[in-house]
């Protein structure tokens, strides 16, 4: 499996690939949402989820959220945030996310939330 990780905390990088580390999968990090998009518009550029954090610099990533869905229609995206409305997670819904993981979180909820999103166990 490979994960595109957007978000401007290096140690948010670093965390995930330790709580995932016993798992197969390739990492690509990018730190902010125009990076990302730049990223995805490369067509021989392929990863299975991408992970957005929302409050990011440049580009947010409710803000880099349709553009990569414009470019991808199909990506799988989970927005990873602190922000905790109602309304936050409906926007995030509304403009292509997949589901939502609430900063902080834990392997297992992790874990959990990229199966449901991809359908199957990896």
């Amino acid at each position: 499996m490979k994960i595109l990780v957007v978000d401007d905390s290096k140690p948010i990088h670093s965390l995930l690939e330790e709580m995932l580390e016993s798992y197969n999968i390739v990492f690509h990090h990018v730190f902010n949402g125009q990076e990302a998009v730049n990223t995805i518009q490369d067509e021989k550029f392929d990863v299975d989820v991408i992970l957005l954090d929302w409050e990011m610099p440049q580009l947010t990533g409710i803000e880099a959220l349709p553009l990569l869905k414009k470019l991808r229609p199909d990506q799988i995206i989970l927005m990873m945030t602190s922000k905790n409305s109602m309304l936050d997670i409906v926007e995030a819904i509304q403009k292509g996310a997949k589901d939502y993981i609430m900063k902080p979180f834990t392997k297992d909820i992790l874990i959990g939330k990229i199966t449901a999103a991809i359908g199957k166990d990896f």
